[in-house]
């Protein structure tokens, strides 16, 4: 019996090779356009020379973007899976290790880790094969003083779901509008228990936020300090207490590991290696699940449905990981930030999955642990363990084992704990290739925001990242091509770290034809010209493109133009100054150990304004400087080109950067309302 199965999207597949085959050819014939045109100007040392090879420029930025964009587009599959058709009994199941990560207690409401922390626990799957840590970066004693409450809330909870199915398993979801259907009447028990689970979860709440609010435990982080694990829930202790499986919940561990102020620390890459070290003696699970701390588990199914793609035979001696989409629950109906990200969703992860796989998103992910040892370029990783992974005896014995999984038959002793501590240290990777070559396991890429600077903030960052990746010399385009990564995946992820040629493009094609407008010079041909007709197509077949990828997935037009409006914005100020940083960081040699986090933490008065689809821009500083310069820019030269086809009677001329200046001109007024009606409610 078939435990997965994968299906070519048709007719979106055949769709999408046609539109490719003609939006090519009219990229190439701007390209012929523009090229043969610079030749017939009488002087190419002039402004309107200049001119021409900028807004080419432009125009093969988009071109090439569009290309690498392309493979995204080629082969999009789609995958079910049957879990009912997993033959194994529940007790030859791999283990899973699930690894969620929190590094900023104001930024990330420690309840809402705890949410988290809870949907993982309440899993569909074998307690003794669940092993669930909690790797705090900040430190924070706060945190583990509500991993503990958490886990008591557990003990509750988590059977609570198991008798009745429930569905929504983190406890916030399942009081909330998302868990409406699981709240559907049942039966008067069912009734009773909720509400009594309702009030003790109320309680533990209080208890986390009363004791942090009255000082009793601080809620602050503690950047240097000594490494501290502590295991939270053992699973032998509580079966002696208990042999009913239905209460039985999965081992559950605190790890902070060691930060010293004078040590580099690798944000979430090395908290991650730290946290894979000390797994590996405690539970050593041949798979992970990787979650940031505010993306709970959706589906509490989820992990049996990893395993119909890891216990495939076919498939599984090939396979690195599962990769479980993003689902947002409380994005505004106009999504104004493109916070649901559905081209890279429903677009690039099924184009890519139709190759190769999909991009490794930093959360939500079924990871087999085997894949981190073992090197792409050569299949002997542990020919000399020590210079590669460190001296831990337990550690390297927990490789040599094949991954094996410990089961855990006695209480997790006080050595263990102590040579997890040694894990968890800053200088354990000293001296070691991993700590050369793999201080950066895991790259989030999540972007949820709800106010202007934090999406600026965190877009500035992304692309800042992806380019640097792109400079790098594991870049898809000389070190891929040379691996067994297919050309045709290596185009994906060249459109991904090469994203910033869009902003180029648009700050081009922002600032180009408005300075002509302003000096008279003509970039684009007459109105009368067939090649006009040729933009003209050119422009309406990339609109065309944009919308499929936006109205067919739940959207509409407003919510196209909200996602349209808000990438130009973007191309033009953070899109473009995170290329820019990553660029000057290459060309002087560094690259800034600076993380921005994403604020998780909802402010009422933002989330309003979010909620009604308006914008929010206090505190956007600097990256609002490029966007103000252009809108300006393309209002005057606008302004200018309208006065002289109403003074000349000739728009002939000019009309193409008309055109142009008229759409940016459209949203830079719709942008000012925003702003008006901001500064209004402010």
């Amino acid at each position: 019996m078939e435990l997965n199965r994968c299906t070519v999207q048709q007719p979106t597949t055949t769709m999408y090779r046609l539109h490719m085959f003609l939006h090519s050819v009219i990229m190439l014939a701007l390209v012929y356009y523009r090229l043969s045109h610079l030749f017939y100007l009488e002087n190419v040392l002039t402004l309107q020379a200049f001119a021409w090879v900028l807004i080419t420029l432009g125009e093969v930025c988009f071109i090439v973007k569009w290309f690498f964009g392309q493979g995204t587009r080629w082969r999009p599959v789609v995958r079910d899976v049957f879990p009912d058709n997993i033959t194994c009994q529940d007790s030859q199941l791999p283990a899973i290790d699930v690894m969620v990560f929190t590094a900023n207690p104001k930024k990330e409401p420690i309840v809402d880790v705890m949410n988290t922390l809870i949907s993982a626990m309440a899993l569909d799957y074998p307690t003794d094969k669940l092993a669930v840590y909690l790797s705090d970066d900040a430190g924070c004693p706060l945190s583990l003083y509500a991993m503990e409450e958490a886990c008591s809330f557990a003990k509750l909870w988590i059977p609570f779901c198991r008798k009745y199915g429930i569905k929504t398993r983190c406890p916030k979801a399942f009081f909330s509008p998302l868990g409406e259907d699981d709240r559907v009447l049942k039966n008067d028990d069912f009734v009773a228990e909720m509400k009594e689970i309702k009030l003790k979860y109320e309680e533990f709440q209080q208890n986390v936020n009363h004791a942090g609010e009255s000082g009793k435990i601080k809620d602050n982080i503690v950047p240097d300090r000594a490494p501290f694990i502590k295991v939270i829930n053992d699973r032998i202790i509580e079966k002696e207490k208990s042999a009913n499986d239905l209460t039985e919940i999965p081992m559950l561990v605190y790890v902070s590991r060691e930060r010293r102020t004078h040590r580099r620390h690798h944000f979430k890459g090395g908290s991650a290696n730290a946290l894979l070290r000390v797994s590996g003696i405690i539970s050593n699970a041949p798979y992970l699940l990787v979650l940031d701390c505010d993306f709970f588990c959706h589906d509490p199914t989820s992990a049996r449905k990893a395993m119909c793609f890891h216990l495939d035979p076919k498939l599984s001696p090939s396979l690195a990981y599962v990769q479980f989409p993003q689902v947002f629950y409380n994005v505004s109906k106009s999504d104004i930030y493109d916070v649901k990200i559905r081209q890279a969703y429903k677009t690039i992860w099924h184009g890519m999955d139709g190759i190769q796989g999909p991009v490794l998103s930093g959360t939500g992910y079924f990871l087999k642990r085997n894949a981190l040892y073992t090197s792409p370029v050569e299949d002997e990783f542990l020919g000399s363990p020590e210079k590669r992974v460190g001296s831990s005896r337990k550690f390297i014995a927990s490789l040599k084992e094949n991954n094996g999984y410990i089961k855990q038959e006695k209480v997790i002793s006080e050595d263990i704990i102590e040579e997890a501590k040694t894990l968890a240290s800053c200088a354990y990777e000293d001296g070691t290739q991993w700590g050369e070559e793999a201080s950066h396991i895991f790259l989030p890429f999540i972007l949820y925001d709800v106010d202007m600077q934090g999406f600026s903030s965190q877009l500035t960052k992304w692309v800042a990242a992806l380019t640097q990746a792109g400079l790098s010399r594991f870049n898809p385009l000389t070190y891929g091509m040379k691996s067994r990564i297919k050309t045709i995946q290596c185009l994906c992820y060249a459109y991904l770290m090469y994203f910033s040629l869009y902003s180029w493009g648009m700050v081009l094609h922002a600032s180009i034809p408005s300075i002509c407008l302003l000096l008279g010079i003509q970039v684009y041909p007459e109105v009368y010209d067939p090649w006009f007709v040729v933009y003209v197509i050119a422009f309406i077949s990339t609109i065309l493109e944009n919308m499929s990828e936006s109205i067919p997935e739940g959207g509409s037009v407003n919510v196209w133009w909200m996602e349209y409006r808000a990438l130009m914005m973007m191309g033009v100020s953070s899109i473009w100054l995170g290329g820019v940083k990553a660029i000057i960081e290459k060309i002087i040699g560094t690259q800034g150990e600076k993380l921005y986090l994403s604020d998780k933490a909802i402010d009422e008065e933002k989330l309003k304004k979010y909620e009604k689809g308006k914008f929010d821009f206090q505190g956007i500083g600097m990256l609002a400087v490029p966007l103000i310069t252009l809108s300006v820019l393309n209002l005057v030269g606008f302004m200018v080109g309208a006065n002289q086809v109403i003074i000349t009677r000739m728009f002939e001329d000019v009309l193409g950067q008309l055109l142009v200046s008229s759409f940016f001109v459209f949203v830079v007024i719709t942008v000012v309302i925003d702003v008006v009606s901001f500064l209004k409610d402010s």
